[in-house]
């Protein structure tokens, strides 16, 4: 069962954030969407606690997540930060970001991820915040590339 889920926009750093919340004990799968409806995210097995990090697909999904138990964080970003994002990568960004408010949960800047991490750590995971693997992961840009290249062909 998914225990803890991280949810944005776009370009508000999941990718990242995926692997933050990756430890000895949790896995967090980043976009699984992409592979799996959400109904099918609790019939996934691992040995850790699971989690996922995702954007647009699962917003769509608002109910779904809405009813479901994880403990989650919902990340907002700036909608012109985001289609500068896009934009740079030649992907097209009109997105409703604003599906993000009616989502329950706890609601946080996306710059919180990097400079107020131990509040959105220790909620997500239950668990004392990892302060050295944050400060190591903060020199990493970590981008889905295959997610980019489904972006650009899709428009």
């Amino acid at each position: 069962m998914i225990g803890f889920m991280l949810i944005a926009a776009p370009r508000s750093a999941t990718a990242w954030a995926a692997n933050w919340l990756t430890t000895d004990s949790t896995l967090c799968l980043h976009e699984p969407t992409a592979r799996w409806s959400c109904q099918e995210w609790d019939t996934l097995k691992s040995h850790r606690r699971l989690g996922v990090a995702c954007t647009v697909s699962a917003i769509r999904n608002r109910n779904f997540l809405n009813a479901h138990p994880a403990r989650k964080v919902i990340v907002h970003r700036d909608i012109a930060e985001i289609r500068a994002s896009m934009g740079h990568l030649g992907i097209p960004g009109d997105y409703d970001v604003t599906a993000l408010d009616h989502i329950q949960g706890q609601h946080h800047d996306w710059r919180d991820l990097f400079s107020r991490p131990a509040l959105i750590y220790e909620y997500l995971l239950n668990k004392p915040f990892d302060d050295e693997r944050h400060t190591e992961l903060l020199s990493f840009n970590i981008q889905n590339h295959a997610l980019i290249r489904e972006l650009k062909h899709a428009h």
